[in-house]
């Protein structure tokens, strides 16, 4: 790194602590787990395979000999399927758990008597369970690894420094997941006892064959044998077609089919959407408390290393001696002070402009103490802006960054209070960007992002549906006002061309921008500026005026609160980067197959 970290007080490093050597810390992001064992894949192996066997799974007519009714086991493997769309992602703990369970539920309940269809997307399913379970693995042994080196690399343990406060993590989630789970029980116990009711009422009622004279959206008109017209609730009309025997139980004023049991299905959504979440954040909050107490309880590793925050407030860990700025890691610190204690603060607040924010970025010396690994906790002994020694402790798991450059902070979330001390940090951001990058003879590119390609597929298929779908209705009903829809579909054409095809690629002439439709060219020479707006759109302008745009590319106020850094962000800071430092452009010249 360029610059000089701010220097740590030696009486806030304990005796004996030290140093992460890059050497030590290469070796430790290399015990990371295997590129297969990324939670994407297994959670679109998941996805693609529930979809599959939802869609080719037989779904019977209700009838007297095979009756519908309230489907617990159906439930179960819905929510665990829902829940291990997170679970693969965030906690692999749970994963160990419940993809064997759901594998168990299918091929117990599934496989069976299932057609050939149905029989290769419930074994593809389980597949999926597989790999997703065997990822979690990998994650987890990978931690284990991680912490081996770490103690390694410390040598000797230490015990936290005073003070470290109460023990607080955890405690949110864990109240939370109660109250949610007790909602969910009591959902669980609704659903129940009107099953319970409905079964008193069969025991006492009576049993009449009547015919189907007529459909409505939400019951059938039926004539008994003794020619009473009765109108009977049902949540399958459609299965009853007109002129057809049905049989319903009658108990004084109540009513219902005999295909057609209590349906608790409301009930049972109520437990999904309370108990899924509740469930996450019931693991969630235990696992975080038992880190954090861990942390407390005994001596742990002791390194000195390098530190800064970025505007969003994420701390960036960096080697001791690490000369090329590759962070290895990140986390939300929060002040370890006793209750009552007001926090040594890097962030201040300027009374005469509403809450503008000026984040220290430096480069601080600073001590991290416990077994580091992703998804643990840790204490940081630093320094505020003053340079008093402050003891900071994690708000948030460990997280390895997604690529060896890691974030650095936008330059649409910078806000300052005049426009030459704008300026200089906007240079001073640059100028780190550009201490990420080396001069090359490969061409360098942008484009969408895994999560932009998911969405432009989504929107590619839900248009192309909806276009189906009112191009049948204007060939068999002809025109009608319902069509003007249709022109609505075609408008988000664009944007999903935009979501898919955009391309940014730099070689020694310039910049290649590959939008929707179109490529243009724009030499170095005549960049003017590269900017990402509060509205979510990226502008390439030239000297002389004209300007490229990508519109509605993405979202700025969600990104900045979940903190991410999206592919044509990453590429707006890159190419500043690039226009203010020339010897960092790429040596090579690219061919039209280049720019798509």
């Amino acid at each position: 790194m360029s610059e000089a970290p701010v220097p740590i007080a030696s009486g806030s490093v304990p005796a004996g602590t030290a140093a992460w050597s890059s050497a030590d810390a290469i070796q430790w992001l290399r015990t990371r787990p295997a590129p297969w064992a990324r939670p994407m894949w297994s959670v679109l192996a998941l996805l693609v395979t529930v979809v599959w066997a939802i869609a080719v799974e037989p779904e019977p007519p209700c009838s007297d000999a095979v009756p519908c009714g309230p489907d617990w086991g159906g439930m179960v493997q819905m929510g665990l399927a829902v829940g291990l769309l997170y679970w693969l992602a965030r906690l692999p703990e749970l994963t160990l758990i419940a993809a064997p369970a759901l594998a168990a539920i299918v091929a117990w309940g599934e496989l069976p008597g299932a057609d050939s269809m149905s029989l290769a997307a419930n074994v593809a399913v389980i597949g999926a369970l597989a790999l997703g379970w065997a990822a979690a693995r990998e994650r987890l042994a990978a931690r284990s690894r991680q912490r081996r080196l770490t103690e390694r690399a410390a040598g000797v343990r230490h015990p936290l420094p005073g003070p470290v406060g109460p023990l607080a993590r955890g405690k949110l989630p864990i109240a939370a997941a109660l109250l949610l789970c007790a909602v969910a029980a009591g959902a669980v116990l609704m659903g129940l006892r009107g099953i319970g009711a409905d079964e008193q009422h069969v025991v006492r009622s009576v049993r009449i064959t009547a015919k189907v004279i007529s459909q409505d959206e939400e019951s059938v008109r039926l004539r008994t044998d003794d020619a009473r017209h009765i109108t009977v609730a049902a949540f399958y009309p459609e299965d009853y077609g007109v002129g057809s025997t049905v049989t319903v139980l009658e108990d004084g004023s109540w009513q219902r089919l005999v295909a057609e049991p209590y349906d608790a299905f409301g009930w049972q959504l109520l437990v999904l959407a309370a108990g899924l979440p509740g469930l996450s954040l019931l693991t969630a909050g235990v696992l975080a408390r038992r880190r954090a107490a861990a942390l407390r309880r005994a001596p742990v590793p002791a390194l000195r290393v390098l530190e800064r925050t970025d505007h969003e407030g994420r701390t960036w860990v960096y080697a001791a001696d690490d000369s090329s700025g590759a962070p290895l890691f990140s986390c939300l610190l929060t002040a370890a002070l006793p209750d009552g204690a007001q926090p040594a603060s890097r962030t201040e607040y300027d009374d005469e402009e509403a809450e503008l924010t000026v984040v220290d970025t430096r480069l601080h010396e600073a001590v991290i103490l416990g077994a580091l690994h992703e998804g643990g906790e840790l204490a940081l002994v630093t320094t505020d802006r003053d340079g008093h020694p402050i003891v900071t402790r994690t708000a948030s798991p460990v997280r390895l960054p997604r690529t060896s450059k890691g974030p650095l902070p936008a330059p649409h979330t910078l806000t300052t209070a005049l426009s030459d001390t704008t300026e200089s940090r906007h240079r001073a951001q640059t100028d780190r960007i550009a201490a990420t990058l080396t001069p090359t003879s490969h061409l360098l590119r942008w484009g969408p992002g895994s999560v932009a390609r998911s969405a432009g597929v989504a929107l590619t298929a839900g248009v192309a549906a909806g276009i189906a779908y009112f191009t049948h209705s204007l060939m068999t009903d002809g025109f009608g006002w319902e069509i003007l829809p249709l022109l609505g579909l075609l408008m988000w054409i664009n944007l999903v061309a935009v979501l898919l095809n955009w391309r940014v690629t730099a070689d020694r002439t310039g910049l290649w921008l590959a939008g929707a439709w179109t490529v243009r060219h724009v030499p170095w020479e005549r960049l003017a500026a590269a900017q990402y707006t509060d509205e979510g759109s990226v502008e390439i302008r030239r000297s002389d005026g004209s300007a490229w745009h990508l519109t509605g590319l993405g979202e700025p106020r969600l990104e900045r609160r979940l903190r991410l850094r999206p592919s044509y962000v990453r590429m707006v800071e890159e190419v500043t980067a690039l226009r203010l430092h020339p010897d960092l452009r790429p040596t090579g010249r690219s061919s039209p197959r280049d720019w798509l």
